[in-house]
């Protein structure tokens, strides 16, 4: 084998990379150059200081992971280091990225910034055409950039890299307004975005209901007891509670957000915004609706300060939903989520994880 033989590959491969990073620059240029894009920046929340729309686990950062299951963020990094992406109107710099959530080897999400304008790009390791398909499916229902009650509207995508571009949503999540003591406000949000969906004709996504949830909380439960004997006993009572107690009829199936967190559900100014539709799929809304008061709950439970702010959340989410939802399903879906949700402690800084995993099972015992 001669010389130019061993390096061919090496070409190959860079030719490859650049021809992605070229592509990642289009897709970013068309994007801020999309009226929907602008349409959706303009609609700034008025209402509450501007805070990052994209919260989660991961801090905002300006590094790339180091990921091959995401194809997207090589290119991304490729593209950002040549600074090839640059947008004209929006400021003679080139775009900046900043990570601001991360699962490995499943998804990452990046602010993309450009003269004062953003849009969310979201690399997946598997193909996101069905959420793609679905976002066009909502703002074909109304629920667009430029509706009050939205989510974000679909810039662009490729799908050999596997990436989609979004609109940005700004505005606080439900969770920063419990925290920030605008209880109230979050649970009024959370009931107008179920009191203008419970109708959509969108009939996308898998089946995702009392029995997935509960094949899946036997799942939860088991993985408590190589950590914790006395709380795995705990989770294994719960999940056979939840065995005996799970709702034999819900309904017709309808579109669900599948993890509708309150950091899932922004406050828009005008109305609310819902993000992070990975999960989404057909089935009762008191699925979501359990997800929402689960997750509330929990601010209330572990952080006593927040507790009276958690408790007129979920007052006037409940005020706001009355006559949609079937308490006694809603009960099940929310006890099952606070197990989840106590398998989700942090274990890394304190022992505390420990006694706010007792103090979630508990609280799921008594709602059932």
């Amino acid at each position: 084998m001669s010389s130019s033989d061993k390096i061919q590959p090496d070409r190959r491969d860079h030719a490859k990379l650049t021809g992605a990073a070229a592509l990642i620059a289009s897709l970013l240029v068309a994007s801020f150059s999309h009226p929907v894009a602008a349409k959706a920046e303009a609609k700034s929340s008025k209402a509450y200081e501007r805070r990052k729309a994209w919260s989660g686990g991961t801090e905002a950062a300006t590094e790339f992971p180091d990921d091959r299951t995401l194809p997207a963020i090589e290119a991304m990094r490729a593209a950002a280091l040549t600074g090839a992406i640059r947008v004209t109107g929006l400021g003679d710099g080139p775009v900046e990225f900043l990570l601001r959530g991360y699962s490995p080897g499943s998804r990452a999400t990046f602010e993309a910034r450009s003269g004062g304008c953003r849009v969310a790009v979201k690399a997946y390791a598997e193909d996101p055409a069905p959420e793609a398909a679905l976002y066009e499916a909502l703002a074909a229902a109304g629920l667009g950039g430029g509706s009050d009650v939205r989510v974000p509207p679909l810039l662009a995508q490729e799908r050999d890299l596997r990436v989609l571009v979004i609109g940005w949503l700004e505005g606080p999540t439900a969770r920063d307004l419990v925290r920030s003591g605008q209880g109230r406000r979050a649970g009024e949000l959370a009931a107008r975005w179920f009191q203008r969906t419970a109708s959509i004709p969108v009939k996308l996504g898998p089946p995702l209901g009392a029995a997935q949830m509960l094949h899946r909380a036997r799942d939860w439960a088991a993985g408590f007891l190589p950590i914790d004997s006395a709380l795995g006993t705990k989770a294994r009572e719960l999940a056979e509670i939840l065995a005996g107690t799970q709702p034999k009829e819900e309904g017709t199936p309808r579109l669900v957000h599948g993890t509708l967190y309150a950091r899932h559900i922004l406050d828009c100014g005008d109305g609310p915004g819902v993000i992070d539709w990975q999960r989404f799929g057909q089935g009762p809304m008191e699925l979501d609706a359990g997800t929402f008061l689960a997750t509330i709950l929990r601010i209330g439970l572990l952080d006593k300060t927040r507790e009276t702010e958690a408790v007129q959340a979920r007052e006037a989410f409940l005020a706001g939903t009355a006559g949609l939802l079937d308490r006694r399903s809603l009960a099940w879906h929310e006890a099952a989520m606070l197990l989840r949700l106590a398998g989700k402690q942090d274990r890394r800084h304190d022992d505390r994880w420990l006694a706010r995993a007792h103090a979630l099972l508990g609280e799921a015992t008594r709602l059932l």
